[in-house]
């Protein structure tokens, strides 16, 4: 079905332009606020239609050329047709609309040092084309792969090897894992890059068993000197979780060292470490700079402990809290590598351990950088009924953040900034980093 004419109002979290059609709502992505499009819907619900774009009909924004083939097919851009500065003001107006009482404590969106080829992880899901194993990203909207050989967010040495390891995979005649059947072997090629250009390669498996694995170690290193390890993760689940809890090591070690700024930190292949190295740091020095010198600060869900160890020279002492049990070990060695003694490290649920340590070392200040769903509301409970001056809330999902935060303005806080940092330049996500203080 074919909707004529749809007015583009506003551009919303997620990266959908929303207008109206015949008084429902409509979703449409890679439009923006001011377009007059034809759109043909995908999906109809009982008040809201989602759909794409067939026909730009006027515009209020000025389109730039795109070189990438598969943009508006991919799913992991949706912005590479605006300028970059048209990018950041639209991402501090998508905040604005989830936070209309604090649009005049909004800044000017934080721009990425990094436009293009900035991610220094990836996982690519891997398919067939003419009967040859690809590798690619999801098509927007669904779970098919199209190819992204050329993709203008990741390193030309990255996309390099992901295809050599298809040739070879080709060469051996591997099969690609079916969803659908459940049947193959091959299902993500992933990539971490440092700051010293070494490459870990994830190639994530349905089965235990990999065919050929000391050649293709062999190719891969011989052509690019770089790499420094080959990890096989096996994930035998049918789910959309990328990886599986066993692994092969094929070379060299499952981790390597990173460094934002004057800090090194040691990453297990599955820890986390933020995707933009340079808006890292940019977001690093902003919570430094906002944490008085004498705190105690809590590190919540602090990964290798990436913040806690940043801030840690400036701050009284840091209590950083994690449940991943690689990230807890990685955290613990960091801190030895950067001589950092006011630091201390617990592999726990955050909210198993939170009012104990809270009262234990007087906690004056707390980072959250949270995953996608925000807090679980035990935390947002005990925050509200503790002795807390300072919240420094980072997230890539400002819904939920939203959500939590108007817990703690209940609990007595109030907002005294927000940051949009463009930490995913071409897409639309943004880091939304919210400083709230207790009246």
């Amino acid at each position: 079905m074919i909707l004529k004419n749809v007015l583009i109002d506003k551009i919303i979290f997620k990266g959908f332009g929303l207008g109206t059609y015949q008084g429902k709502k409509v979703f449409v992505p890679f439009s923006y606020p001011g377009d007059i499009v034809d759109v043909e819907v995908i999906s109809e619900k009982k008040d809201y239609y989602k759909a794409l774009p067939v026909n730009l009909n006027e515009s209020k924004i000025k389109r730039i050329p795109v070189t990438c083939p598969v943009f508006t097919q991919c799913g992991g851009c949706n912005m590479l047709d605006l300028a970059y500065p048209e990018q950041c003001d639209l991402k501090r107006q998508v905040l604005e609309d989830i936070f209309p009482d604090y649009t005049q404590l909004i800044s000017p969106t934080q721009p990425s040092p990094k436009h293009y080829s900035y991610r220094n992880k990836v996982f690519f899901p891997v398919h067939k084309v003419a009967d040859k194993i690809a590798f690619g990203m999801f098509k927007n909207l669904s779970h098919t792969v199209i190819s992204a050989s050329d993709c203008l967010l990741i390193s030309p040495q990255i996309l390099a090897i992901a295809q050599e390891i298809c040739d070879h995979f080709n060469e051996v005649k591997e099969e690609v894992y079916e969803e659908r059947t459940k049947k193959g072997n091959i299902r993500h090629l992933g990539f971490r890059l440092n700051s010293q250009n070494q490459v870990m390669v994830i190639i994530v498996t349905n089965k235990s068993k990999l065919a050929f694995t000391k050649t293709l170690v062999q190719r891969l290193t011989d052509k690019f000197p770089n790499i420094i390890s080959v990890i096989q993760n096996i994930n035998k689940a049918d789910s959309n979780r990328i990886m599986g809890e066993t692994d092969k090591l094929l070379f060299g070690e499952p981790y390597f060292l990173d460094t934002i700024k004057n800090k090194q930190y040691k990453l297990h292949y599955q820890s986390f470490f933020q995707i933009n190295r340079e808006m890292a740091e940019l977001i690093y020095e902003q919570i430094k700079a906002d944490i008085a010198p004498q705190s105690v600060v809590l590190d919540a869900y602090s990964g290798v402990s990436t913040i806690g160890i940043y801030v840690a020279d400036s701050v009284k002492q840091v209590i950083s809290v994690e449940s991943n049990k690689w990230a807890t070990d990685d955290a613990k060695f960091n801190i030895t590598l950067n001589k950092s003694s006011n630091i201390t490290v617990i592999n726990a649920k955050l909210e198993e351990v939170f009012a104990g340590l809270i009262h234990k070392h007087q906690i004056t200040s707390i980072v959250f950088d949270p995953p996608r769903k925000g807090l679980e509301p035990k935390i947002r409970e005990l925050i509200a009924t503790s002795n807390l001056q300072q919240i420094i809330y980072l997230s890539c999902n400002p819904t939920t953040q939203k959500r939590d935060i108007q817990d703690f303005i209940k609990a007595g806080f109030t907002i005294s900034k927000i940051i949009p940092f463009d930490m995913f330049p071409n897409t639309y996500h943004i880091e939304s980093y919210v400083l709230l203080q207790r009246i």
